[in-house]
């Protein structure tokens, strides 16, 4: 009995040793989880920005801070972006978008960016805060980018930096095709062309290719008028231009969308201006081409863009 007894005791204690070697050797399954989650968050891949400089970039970014106006390409693009300049006045198409979203301010306040971690940051007021930029750059890897593109360009962007070449082609095509079809129901003249007026205070510009701009001359859409296409989109860097009532018929073309800024003074100075002489007397408005314009369609971020083409019939068939 004692024989059997101390070999029992002897397997026991064998098998608890052979089961702590065990343990030892296998890697515990929460901290190999952990390990390859940092791993992974670690991993870096090379982009070349817009200003032709070769960075390492976070392969796939988990907090991303992002200053700049087009924030709806982001969300609709479901990129994790913790921290934005927001709108003050929320557009309807951001309705109940921005939970979870830190506002940062413009151009960005750093105590704020700090605190919110960012593994990656957005920078679209690079060129006018250089300083800014660079404090940014001690913070997280900082990017250089450009929000006044056309979304098609913007977007194709986007897809370089957060390796969704395929999702940016899709969406684009999408938005391209609802175009075509919007446009094909307006049946267009050849060269019939239209201009983007904004009024905001007592300022009137005219609109190059960006925002609505770049609805309305996108592929399909209006020809651009001599005078537009010369002192903008011929110019490096000008996306818009403050004009004089005195010149108004110079970049006139045969529609006219004008936005204006939802303050009274904008309203104030758009009421008055469509009642000057020198607008009433131009060609489109004698044939009703007018098309008055809410400011928060001023616009071709990717969430707003499938409203968008629905409200521009609409302003169409405004006379």
């Amino acid at each position: 009995m004692k024989k059997q007894r101390r070999k029992q005791i002897i397997l026991w204690v064998g098998s608890f040793l052979l089961l702590l070697i065990i343990s030892a050797c296998t890697p515990n399954a929460n901290n190999s989880v952990s390990d390859e989650q940092k791993e992974e968050s670690e991993k870096t891949v090379q982009y070349t920005t817009i200003t032709g400089k070769q960075i390492e970039i976070p392969a796939d970014p988990k907090r991303v801070v992002y200053i700049g106006q087009t924030i709806g390409d982001f969300l609709a693009m479901h990129i994790p972006v913790v921290g934005n300049n927001l709108p003050q006045d929320i557009p309807s198409y951001y309705e109940g978008k921005f939970e979870g979203i830190v506002d940062v301010g413009n151009p960005g306040d750093l105590e704020k960016i700090l605190s919110l971690k960012p593994d990656l940051i957005i920078n679209g007021y690079y060129k006018a805060e250089a300083d800014h930029n660079e404090a940014l750059s001690k913070i997280a890897t900082t990017i250089p980018f450009n929000p006044a593109l056309p979304y098609t360009e913007r977007v194709k962007e986007m897809g370089n930096i957060f390796g969704k070449q395929e999702e940016a082609a899709q969406l684009i095509a999408r938005f391209k095709a609802q175009s075509k079809e919007m446009f094909d129901k307006f049946q267009l003249a050849e060269g019939e062309t239209a201009t983007v007026f904004y009024q905001l205070g007592k300022t009137l510009y005219v609109m190059g290719n960006r925002s609505l701009g770049a609805i309305i001359y996108g592929e399909n859409g209006f020809a651009v008028p001599p005078a537009v296409q010369k002192n903008i989109l011929d110019k490096e860097g000008v996306s818009f231009v403050n004009i004089s009532e005195e010149v108004l018929s110079e970049f006139a073309g045969d529609h006219l969308f004008v936005v204006v800024q939802d303050d009274v003074e904008s309203k104030t100075e758009a009421d008055r201006l469509l009642q000057r002489p020198t607008w009433t007397t131009l060609p489109a408005v004698k044939k009703g081409n007018v098309h008055v314009v809410p400011s928060e369609w001023n616009t071709d971020n990717l969430l707003a863009l499938e409203q968008l083409f629905e409200q521009m019939p609409q302003w169409m068939d405004q006379q």
